[in-house]
């Protein structure tokens, strides 16, 4: 009833604990149209909504050639996050751990500048711990995209007057790799909601699904505005969501065809795939 945007005050609570809840879950982000807080890409909301899609990730080390892949293929073979991001994190977070004026700091008074400097890498750091640490709980690559744009890059352009070379760069790495990281795990999230707990189907059709997750993934469905579906599809791991999404329109018996908007030649291929594996009838 709400498009999978809203906030269905009917619906169950969701919570670390299990328990119930009086208020929107922290990944829903209802807007009464008087804030103006921007969304920092763990928010589902009007202008942010779920989107049923697999995303191209580099599969090899940062700044070398690489191919590209699926974020489902990516998860499958490497696990969640892109081979180069705990590498470039942990570069990061020692080219801004300002040593050599701490050390100063122990000798003498510190400079306006070095004071500066100083408070300036702290937030540095302190900005790319939380993203690290709050990568988990991204839930739209939209809103996070926006988050940087209205958050992040006026926080680095006010803590410095002016950044090196080689510490723009060590930015722009971590910004990269941080956002492929995104990208898969917004992907994973989209496909265990749409799963369900679903973790197999028998010879026979039958699905065996996680109970816990299954109750999981319907509280969220719920409070989503998804109160219809039932979730429990069977993705395979090898297919992208876009795929899946095609598939199961074209199965529809209600749906005579689907217009596809292809902007690139591998985007018909992919379509015709997803059309070739849909049933017959």
């Amino acid at each position: 009833p709400h498009g999978g945007t809203g906030w269905d005050q009917s619906s169950p609570g969701l919570s670390e604990s299990g328990g119930g809840i009086s208020a929107p879950p922290a990944f829903l982000n209802v807007d009464n149209g008087s804030s103006t807080e921007s969304s920092d890409g763990k928010k589902i909301d009007a202008k942010h909504p779920v989107r049923i899609l697999d995303y191209q990730v580099e599969s090899g080390p940062i700044g070398q050639p690489g191919d590209l892949s699926w974020t489902n293929l990516h998860y499958n073979k490497y696990g969640p996050r892109p081979s180069a991001y705990q590498p470039i994190l942990n570069a990061v977070l020692s080219h801004f751990d300002a040593d050599a004026i701490l050390e100063a700091s122990l000798e003498r008074e510190l400079t306006v500048e070095e004071r500066e400097t100083l408070e300036g890498c702290k937030l540095i750091r302190d900005m790319v711990h939380d993203l690290d640490v709050s990568l988990d709980t991204m839930k739209s690559f939209a809103a996070y995209e926006e988050y940087l744009v209205n958050v992040a890059v006026p926080l680095i352009y006010g803590s410095f007057e002016e950044l090196d070379e080689e510490s723009a760069g060590m930015l722009q790495l971590f910004f990269r790799v941080h956002g492929m990281a995104v990208r898969m795990v917004v992907s994973r999230w989209t496909r265990e909601m749409l799963m369900g707990g679903c973790t197999d189907v028998d010879p026979i059709g039958d699905i065996k699904t996680d109970k816990d997750q299954e109750e999981k993934m319907e509280k969220i469905r719920q409070i989503l505005g998804f109160g219809d579906l039932k979730g429990g599809y069977n993705i395979p791991g090898d297919a992208t969501l876009q795929e899946f999404a095609l598939k199961n329109l074209l199965d529809e018996s209600a749906v005579g065809g689907v217009v596809v908007g292809c902007s690139r030649p591998d985007h018909v291929l992919e379509a015709v795939r997803a059309a070739d594996t849909s049933n017959p009838e």
